[in-house]
């Protein structure tokens, strides 16, 4: 996926902070003991969120786990199927980035890290077969609608058909899970043409918001802020309804609930502002607040 769903720490209370930290550092963990330590460098934000949307982690306000020591404890933990499931999908989902950056840059570097983890891949399709066929066949038909040089939404759709076939495949979701992924999946897809825009019209890529008469960000938004501005309400505003139904009990809830209301909100503005978010580092997610 594309690193957008980060938490920070301005708008989290401790218990939030410490749920976050168990599933992000959860995920990397799992990634370790099922598909060995370089598969840890993979390791995705938005995963991450997958894993609290599906409740992997079984006590997520307990005292974090260290990168190291306590392997057996760690290993009885984050090698069970709902962790591998989650770690499987990070591995699948990676794949068809290091695929695309192959296919759209020739990118050398994208060759050799697919090389090397060939063996990864394939363990994670033969162990989930069905969900790979959701990730490869989704991404199938988003090139195939690139192609066509299709709109935004549509092909911002087909990455929300993609991301519930893969979840679905993982665990059974509830309506609100569904409408909550669709919404996050889309709201990503746009982001990331948005934040795209002025390096894919630089190097003549395809991108679903190219317009003719300006070749730089700062112009697509002098020109068209009114079709920006709704685009991005029509993609928020699904996500909002999602909060009249989905509980708001556990610290789960929480954190899955300030992702819409705070980090989204805050992640698009950097992203309008100009304020490229490729370079988040991890730790930032754990920054004092009062040193923002």
């Amino acid at each position: 996926m594309f690193g957008y769903l980060t938490m920070q720490r301005r708008f989290m209370t401790w218990q939030m902070t410490r749920a976050y930290k168990n599933y992000y550092c959860g995920t990397c963990f799992a990634l370790q003991y099922g598909y060995g330590q370089v598969s840890r460098f993979l390791l995705s934000y938005d995963v991450a969120l997958l894993g609290i949307l599906a409740r992997c982690h079984e006590n997520p306000l307990r005292d974090c786990y260290h990168c190291h020591g306590d392997r057996d404890e760690k290993y009885c933990h984050f090698s069970k199927e709902r962790w591998n499931q989650l770690a499987a999908l990070n591995i699948l989902l990676v794949n068809e980035k290091l695929k695309d950056d192959i296919n759209d840059d020739h990118s050398l570097k994208a060759g050799l890290v697919q090389f090397l983890l060939s063996s990864k891949i394939q363990r994670a399709q033969n162990r989930y077969p069905q969900m790979a066929e959701a990730v490869a066949k989704g991404y199938e038909d988003i090139y195939e609608l690139e192609k066509r040089k299709s709109g935004v939404r549509k092909i911002g759709e087909c990455f929300a058909d993609m991301m519930e076939s893969a979840m679905s495949a993982c665990t059974p979701l509830k309506e609100w899970e569904i409408q909550y992924l669709r919404g996050i999946s889309r709201w990503i897809y746009y982001i990331d043409a948005l934040e795209d825009y002025e390096k894919d019209w630089k190097e003549k890529k395809f991108n679903p918001l190219r317009r003719e008469d300006a070749p730089t960000f700062y112009e697509y938004l002098r020109r068209y802020m009114n079709t920006v501005y709704s685009d991005l309400q029509s993609l928020y505003e699904p996500i909002m309804k999602v909060l009249e139904t989905m509980p708001k009990e556990t610290v789960e809830d929480r954190l899955l609930i300030s992702m819409i209301r705070d980090n989204i909100p805050y992640t698009t503005s950097r992203i309008l502002s100009g304020k490229s978010l490729g370079k988040v580092k991890i730790g930032s997610i754990w920054e004092d607040p009062k040193k923002v």
